[in-house]
C-alpha cells in the first residue's frame, strides 16, 4: 500500500508540473499579442481589406469594405499602409479548423506591413507624421490584419524602415527577422552566462534558402561571428552559396547526422523533418542548443490542429532544458513563438544599415502586396486578389496550387496585368488576367 500511495504521489506531482508548465508558457504567449489592445472601430470612414469569415483555402478571402479603425488612443499610431508582407503563416493559420481559438472570426489576412505614420497618440515616443514605419501585428486574438488600408497599432510594436532599402521590401522583413533573432535569444543568454562568445561557435540552419534560413545564416554568420552549415536543394544551392562562402553546404539528399557531429546550436525551420534525426544523433555536442520554430509542415495535418501542437514543444522545451541545465545530460531544447517587437525591429534595421545582413537574402524571397500601386479601389482590389493568391502559389504550396488553377481562372477577363516577383535568385513573370469577379487566371 505504501508503495501505491508514493507512486500515486509521483503521479501527481508529475501532473502538477505539467499543468503549471503549460499555463505558464501558454501565459506567456497569450500575453505576447493580448498586451497589444486590439484598435477599435469608427463607423463612420470604411476601408478596403482582404478579409476571411471562416477558416478555409484561399477562396474563403474577399476584399471587402470594412470600418476603419479609430484612432488614437496614447501610445497608439495611424499607419497608412502601402505594403503588407506574405508569410506562409498567413495560410497556415487560416486554413486550421481551430483558428477561432487564435483569432476572432472575421479577420484580416496578414501581419508584416510597412508604411507611413498619419496621426499619433499623445503617449507616443520616436515618431511622428510622415515617418515611414515597419512592423508585425500580434499573431494571436486580434482581428485587424496587413492586408487592409490603415492600421491602427501600439507604437512599440513598430520601428522605422532600413534607411538601405525600399519601404516596399522592408514589409518582408519582420516576421522572418524576429523569428530569427527571438528564437536564438535564449540560447545567446546560456552562452553570455556562461562567459562564452557566440564567435566561432557552431551552428547548422536547415533548409537555408528559405526566407527565415536565409535570414538566419547572415545574422549567425555576419553578426554573431558563427561557423555556419546548412542544408540546401540542388535548385537553390548557388543562393545560399552567396550567403555562406566559406562555410559547408549540404545537399538535402545528403544525411546531414552522418557528416556533422559536434555541433554548438542547430536552428530547426523543418521540425517535422528533422528534430528526431537532429535529437537522435551526435549532431549537437552535449549541453548544446536545438532550437525549433514552431513551423508546422506546408500540408495540413493533424498534428497542427488545436493547442497540443504547440503544448509538446513547450513540455520537450522543460524537460530537455532542465536535464541539459542540471544535470549535464542531452541537450537544451528551445521553443518560443514570435512576438511583436519594436527593439528588435530596430536592431534588425541597424544591421541592413550597416551591411551586415544583406538584403535579397531574405525578403524579397517572399512577395509583397503594394497597396499604393494603383490609386482606385477597384484596381486595390485587384491587388489584394492576385498577390494572396501567388503567395500560395509561388511558396511552393502544393496542397493548394491545383485548388488555386481551379478557384482562379476563367475564360472571359477584362484586361491582363503583367507582375513581377522579386526573389534572391531572379524574378518570375507571371501574366494574370483579372477577371470582374475579382479572381485570376494563373498562366
Amino acid at each position: 500500500m505504501g508503495i501505491l500511495t508514493s507512486l500515486a504521489k509521483v503521479f501527481c506531482l508529475h501532473v502538477v508540473l505539467i499543468v503549471g508548465v503549460l499555463a505558464y508558457e501558454l501565459a506567456i504567449l497569450y500575453n505576447s499579442s493580448a498586451r497589444y489592445k486590439p484598435a477599435l472601430t469608427d463607423a463612420s470612414q470604411t476601408m478596403r481589406a482582404a478579409q476571411f469569415a471562416q477558416p478555409g483555402p484561399t477562396s474563403v478571402i474577399k476584399v471587402v469594405q470594412i470600418p476603419r479603425p479609430r484612432c488614437c488612443e496614447t501610445t497608439q499610431v495611424l499607419i497608412k499602409v502601402g505594403t503588407g508582407g506574405l508569410n506562409p503563416v498567413d495560410f497556415k493559420q487560416r486554413r486550421n479548423p481551430t483558428l477561432e481559438q487564435m483569432r476572432p472570426l472575421p479577420a484580416v489576412s496578414g501581419f508584416d506591413f510597412s508604411g507611413e505614420v498619419l496621426q499619433i497618440g499623445s503617449g507616443v515616443l520616436g515618431f511622428r507624421p510622415g515617418d515611414t514605419v515597419y512592423g508585425m501585428l500580434p499573431l494571436l486574438g486580434q482581428s485587424w490584419g496587413a492586408f487592409q488600408e490603415y492600421v491602427v497599432t501600439n507604437y512599440t510594436i513598430i520601428a522605422h524602415v532600413p534607411s538601405k532599402i525600399p519601404a516596399r521590401e522592408a514589409a518582408g522583413l519582420p516576421l522572418v527577422g524576429l523569428t530569427v533573432v527571438q528564437s536564438l535569444a535564449p540560447v545567446l543568454r546560456v552562452w553570455q552566462r556562461n562567459g562564452e562568445s557566440s564567435k566561432g561557435k557552431k551552428i547548422l540552419i536547415q533548409a537555408g534558402a528559405g526566407g527565415v534560413g536565409s535570414f538566419a545564416i547572415q545574422y549567425c554568420k555576419n553578426v554573431l561571428g558563427m561557423y555556419v552549415a546548412t542544408t540546401a536543394s540542388a535548385a537553390k544551392e548557388e543562393l545560399v552559396k552567396s550567403c555562406l562562402e566559406d562555410n559547408r553546404i549540404l545537399a538535402k539528399t545528403t544525411k546531414f547526422e552522418d557528416v556533422l557531429t559536434g555541433f554548438d546550436a542547430a536552428l530547426d525551420t523543418v521540425t517535422q523533418e528533422y528534430e528526431q534525426r537532429t535529437l537522435a544523433s551526435k549532431v549537437l555536442k552535449p549541453g548544446g542548443h536545438y532550437v525549433n520554430i514552431l513551423s508546422s509542415d506546408w500540408e495540413p495535418n493533424d498534428g497542427e490542429l488545436g493547442p497540443l501542437f504547440i503544448m509538446k514543444a513547450f513540455l520537450k522545451k522543460w524537460a530537455n532544458s532542465l536535464l541539459a541545465e542540471y544535470l549535464g545530460l542531452g541537450v537544451y531544447y528551445h521553443c518560443d513563438p514570435v512576438s511583436p517587437d519594436a527593439a528588435g525591429l530596430r536592431s534588425i534595421a541597424s544591421w541592413i544599415d550597416a551591411g551586415g545582413l544583406g538584403f535579397r537574402g531574405y525578403a524579397r524571397r517572399y512577395g509583397v502586396l503594394d497597396l499604393g500601386i494603383h490609386q482606385e479601389y477597384k484596381e486595390i482590389t485587384r491587388t489584394v486578389i492576385s498577390f494572396v493568391a501567388l503567395s500560395h502559389l509561388m511558396l511552393g504550396d502544393p496542397g493548394h496550387t491545383q485548388e488555386l488553377r481551379r478557384n482562379f481562372s476563367s475564360s472571359s477577363s477584362q484586361e491582363t496585368t503583367l507582375v513581377f516577383w522579386k526573389t534572391p535568385i531572379g524574378e518570375f513573370k507571371m501574366t494574370l488576367a483579372v477577371l470582374q469577379r475579382g479572381s485570376i487566371i494563373i498562366s
